[in-house]
């Protein structure tokens, strides 16, 4: 079948892709309320135990005020989830008719320095985005990518709200699931293409984790990690060792930026956009990708000014680098 009955037969698909009724609307919905109820829950027994332990006590060598922060922090992100619950059960009570799909979610972050910004991520706008990026680039996307990541996004509205408002994400990825990697980096080149170190030319010695899947990454829309660290007051843990990386993946595999694909699609889509290099190695802004293993290295990626490449690198576990940090995300699926 050629690309262009492809893309018809998608059109056709979508066209004929019925709507949700409003009782199978109430009852996505109603799912959405109840699995509120044991993070609520949860939060409220962190919370008595802070009391209890003293967490909300100054530590020794700590300024001023450190623990009544930690307090407010916890009693915020308490009072947010309880917020959303009540509008969901709103909602439910007012009977009004439920709209098929959400495509935006607005979220109030507030920095460590108090400052709030409202934060509104439109999936129409972004699957529009990442259609044409990858016509651009030449790469074919499944017939169903586009209703696959809308069901990943209605199906994951509370924890894409919440991560905006905990750790202040400010754009997304879309990605399609099984691209083979040696041809999803060569749709994604630029410059000068790649420097590779102990990682075939090939990428046949890479494995993945979860790159068989669709899905949409949260991530910060600036230039370097260390500006990241100062807006959020996020760890990009620079200097830690491929082991500690490793460590992180395995405790939270989806909060990380994990694999070479998200690293090779997210530094070309930024570069679209702003003409700019993500990980650039010079602003210690190389990134850990511990969902990538080269045999028993692990991956890493930066982009090199010098020689207009993206080096894929593989060190041993012990290695490390005060250039070389993790890149806060949350990945869906």
């Amino acid at each position: 079948m050629s690309p262009e009955s492809i893309t018809q037969l998608a059109k056709q698909n979508k066209a004929e892709k019925p709507e949700k009724t409003q009782e199978e609307l109430h009852s996505a919905l109603e799912k959405h309320l109840f699995s509120l109820k044991p993070t609520i829950e949860e939060e409220a027994k962190k919370y008595q135990q802070a009391l209890e332990d003293g967490t909300f006590e100054d530590k020794e060598g700590e300024e001023e005020g450190s623990g009544e922060k930690r307090k407010e922090e916890m009693q915020n992100r308490i009072n947010s989830i309880v917020e959303k619950a009540s509008a969901m059960k709103e909602k439910l009570d007012s009977k009004e008719p439920l709209p098929q799909s959400t495509p935006e979610i607005s979220a109030t972050y507030t920095r460590p320095d108090k400052k709030k910004e409202t934060i509104t991520l439109d999936l129409e706008q972004k699957l529009q985005e990442f259609t044409d990026f990858y016509e651009k680039t030449k790469l074919d996307l499944p017939p169903d990518f586009e209703d696959t990541i809308k069901d990943i996004w209605e199906n994951n509205q509370t924890e894409i709200q919440e991560a905006i408002e905990q750790n202040g994400f400010d754009d997304l990825l879309v990605i399609p699931g099984n691209i083979p990697l040696v041809d999803l980096a060569e749709k994604m080149k630029m410059g000068k293409g790649y420097y590779f170190y102990q990682v075939k030319e090939d990428f046949s010695d890479v494995k993945s984790q979860n790159v068989d899947k669709p899905r949409i990454i949260l991530f910060h829309h600036t230039d370097t990690l260390s500006e990241i660290a100062k807006k959020t007051g996020l760890d990009i843990h620079l200097n830690i060792t491929g082991e500690d990386a490793k460590k992180l993946y395995k405790a939270n595999p989806n909060k990380h930026l994990s694999t070479i694909e998200d690293a090779i699609v997210l530094e070309r889509k930024y570069f679209e956009d702003t003409k700019k290099h993500l990980s650039d190695w010079n602003n210690k802004s190389a990134q850990w990708l511990p969902g990538s293993m080269a045999g028993t290295r692990l991956v890493y990626s930066s982009w090199n000014p010098d020689n207009d490449k993206l080096h894929v690198h593989a060190h041993d576990l012990d290695s490390q680098d005060d250039n070389l940090g993790v890149r806060p995300s949350r990945s869906f699926f």
